[in-house]
């Protein structure tokens, strides 16, 4: 993008020069990039500059750093969370199913699995059908036991170095369409495979090969299973199970702990995640209400 500007306006684009380089964040600002977007850039940009032996570093400059200011109250720094998948609307769209279909059936196996683990688009299904990350879960790291199964998660965003490993239960709830279990081994039945294939891979119509679904597939079909309910799909993305599924445990009163623990939070940026009820909201000031109460009568 930025040697695409820097053709558009006729200039080279290294070494950087300061005018430029104000020119270019001013051209991101306009264009509707966010904030973190222009950082990103920004931080990039720094690094090819000092790689091709070009030394001067602009963070303190004065002009760039007013420029980046005023973008910064001109664009503001609120992020456009995707809004969460609850178990209400899980149980909205679970009609749209066809279970019987072996995409659908891997599909509601990876909406319910998403939900109820937590975890990152990139630990659940690859980006490309031909390249499958070490995140992206196989079919023999999945164990069913009598409580339900366990998921075994060895690498992730924050897990690169095999440091540790994640091991998340799913439950076994009997007679709920929202039950993991039984959308899983509906969905191993249907998609049989070997246990080195990817978790969620379904068989082709015409052939018995199983192809990978990716991260397109898993956002197209939340896309078309929202419009189908009436509801805005740009408001939807894979990241809605991660930000639902953190929110109801928060609602079902789950240990803050436990919820980093297994979303793989390294910091406290799941605390954003959490999204806290009228009736939570309620009860806490309730509660102070109660205590004025105790003081008052004193």
């Amino acid at each position: 993008m930025y040697t695409r500007f820097c053709r558009s306006v006729a200039c080279s684009p290294f070494p950087i020069e300061i005018q430029l380089l104000i020119r270019y964040v001013a051209y991101l600002t306009l264009s509707g990039r966010s904030f973190g977007t222009i950082s990103n850039h920004l931080s990039s940009l720094k690094h090819v500059n000092q790689l091709l032996g070009f030394g001067k570093v602009w963070d303190t400059h004065y002009r760039f750093q007013l420029v980046l200011r005023g973008a910064k109250r001109y664009i503001g720094v609120s992020p456009q969370r995707k809004h969460p998948f609850t178990p209400e609307l899980l149980l909205q769209v679970f009609p749209l199913f066809q279970l019987d279909k072996p995409l659908h059936a891997a599909m509601w196996a990876l909406f319910l699995v998403a939900f109820f683990t937590f975890l990152r688009k990139s630990n659940l299904v690859p980006d490309a059908a031909n390249r499958i990350s070490p995140k992206v879960p196989l079919r023999a790291d999945l164990a069913f036991d009598s409580h339900g199964a366990t998921l075994h998660i060895a690498a992730s965003k924050t897990i690169q170095y095999q440091q540790r490993s994640l091991s998340i239960p799913l439950p076994h709830i009997l007679g709920s369409p929202l039950c993991p279990i039984t959308a899983l081994r509906h969905h191993l039945r249907l998609n049989s495979g070997p246990s080195t294939a990817p978790l969620f891979s379904v068989l082709g119509s015409t052939s018995q090969q199983l192809f990978p679904l990716t991260s397109r597939h898993f956002g197209v079909f939340i896309s078309k299973v929202i419009s189908a309910i009436g509801l805005v799909p740009t408001n939807y993305s894979p990241h809605s199970f991660r930000r639902g599924g953190a929110s109801f445990a928060f609602r079902c009163n789950v240990p803050a702990e436990l919820i980093q623990r297994q979303g793989d939070w390294q910091s406290n940026a799941y605390l954003i995640y959490l999204e806290m009820s009228s009736a939570q909201k309620r009860r806490a000031v309730n509660s102070m209400a109660s205590n004025i109460l105790q003081l008052s009568s004193l």
